[in-house]
């Protein structure tokens, strides 16, 4: 479980999330959100879990497709905000308050599970947690989909560490770590020019397949979205293109 200073963050900066609602408006949700759900590909009638929800972004076009949709959340700040969403706007989700390493559901529950631009806030162990138990309540041949950033940004030498890209900024949590899953403190903004500040996980893309297959899934494919001017246009930033930002993997139960 995360220790309340972790949780807190959404606390402290939860506007820069609950007030966009379904708009987008940082540079994770054209690269890694929207990319992350095509890759789903949720179908009518599936049962599927946003797993990781926040306010419920991805989980209402998950629900679009006119899947059978959970969402479920540790910050309960972030799963008011989707819950006043669903109950202004309702789309029949089911929103549970629950840690992803300790889901609160039956096993060989859903179709597909997506986890999207959650993991960055886990450690290495609680990946590993949360492989196993969304091995646990899916059904046999059901997927799941991780989107998270791409471990290029957290290069000595990438635009976001170099002051060449506007839309985020990483910091080493720790100059001295020497380990390959190093925390990082974010500097994320959104196209009003907003900041959320955080610390997360740079988790090596290997890593996170290696643990997908020790949990008993296999890795079917896996993707890297790179910037472009036009991403950088919608989100009012500036910056260097063509570099990747955010990545995604698909796995079968």
């Amino acid at each position: 479980m995360k220790t309340i200073p972790e949780i807190k963050v959404y606390d402290d900066h939860a506007s820069f999330w609950t007030e966009k609602g379904d708009q987008l408006m940082v540079m994770g949700d054209h690269l890694g959100r929207l990319p992350a759900i095509k890759l789903l590909r949720p179908q009518p009638s599936e049962r599927v879990l946003d797993a990781g929800c926040g306010a419920g972004f991805c989980t209402r076009r998950l629900a679009w497709s006119g899947a059978n949709v959970f969402g479920c959340d540790r910050a309960e700040v972030l799963l008011s905000a989707a819950k006043e969403l669903e109950c202004s706007k309702p789309l029949g989700i089911n929103y549970s308050i629950a840690d992803i390493t300790n889901l609160p559901y039956a096993g060989d529950y859903f179709d597909a599970i997506a986890c999207i631009a959650v993991l960055l806030q886990d450690s290495p162990e609680e990946c590993s947690s949360f492989f196993q138990e969304a091995y646990r309540v899916m059904k046999p041949g059901g997927r799941i989909v991780l989107s998270t950033l791409n471990e290029y940004l957290f290069r000595e030498d990438s635009p976001n560490r170099t002051n060449r890209s506007s839309w985020a900024k990483y910091f080493p949590a720790d100059e001295k770590s020497s380990t390959k899953n190093r925390q990082f403190r974010e500097e994320y903004r959104n196209s009003l020019g907003e900041v959320f500040h955080s610390v997360i996980w740079c988790h090596p893309h290997q890593t996170l397949i290696d643990l997908l297959k020790q949990a008993g899934f296999n890795v079917v494919h896996s993707q890297s979205r790179y910037v472009t001017q036009k991403a950088l246009d919608a989100c009012n930033q500036s910056g260097e293109t063509g570099y990747p930002a955010f990545w995604q993997a698909l796995a079968i139960k």
